[in-house]
């Protein structure tokens, strides 16, 4: 008898590539090979799902995540940016407690999955050249008026998801 007859694994993916995540085959085997332990799954379900719904009124906050490289971070914002964005996601958790949570937010999403490189240009820009990218590829003509020309980004981020051009 071969070990490999006893023994039968996936081969782990060293990199993770965030924007390849925007191809369901690719991020359903993304969700299927994250191992959840039971503080990632009280992490997901208490603290990241929590902050993305929308469904009940709550002081929602943006998440950083940190990490040394080569410890998950592309590959846990590649589950949980798939498991907003496509409605079938969850059927791929194999954590009950993460599964029932992601209910919440299952499919609610739009996600934009960029990477920023060496580069002088602001984040605000870059950001905005994203968006700008997204909406016209999905059909939208939407154009962020230059900083120079605004008192503030948030009137501009408002109007643009109001859908006023």
């Amino acid at each position: 008898m071969q070990y490999k007859e006893l023994v039968n694994f996936e081969p782990i993916e060293t990199v993770v590539h965030l924007c390849e995540a925007a191809k369901e085959d690719y991020a359903y085997g993304l969700i299927d090979t994250y191992v959840i332990s039971d503080r990632m799954a009280e992490i997901i379900s208490e603290v990241i799902i929590e902050q993305l719904q929308y469904n009940y009124p709550a002081d929602n906050k943006g998440l950083f995540i940190v990490g040394n490289y080569g410890t998950g971070k592309s590959h846990l914002m590649s589950v949980i940016a798939s498991l907003a964005e496509l409605p079938g996601a969850p059927e791929h958790v194999k954590n009950k407690t993460v599964k029932e949570a992601t209910g919440k937010i299952a499919g609610k999403f739009k996600v934009i999955r960029t990477e920023i490189g060496a580069t002088t240009m602001p984040l605000r820009d870059m950001i905005c050249a994203e968006i700008e990218d997204y909406l016209d590829n999905t059909g939208v003509d939407y154009s962020f008026p230059a900083m120079t020309a605004i008192t503030n980004n948030k009137d501009s981020f408002h109007a643009m998801m109001d859908g006023q051009v």
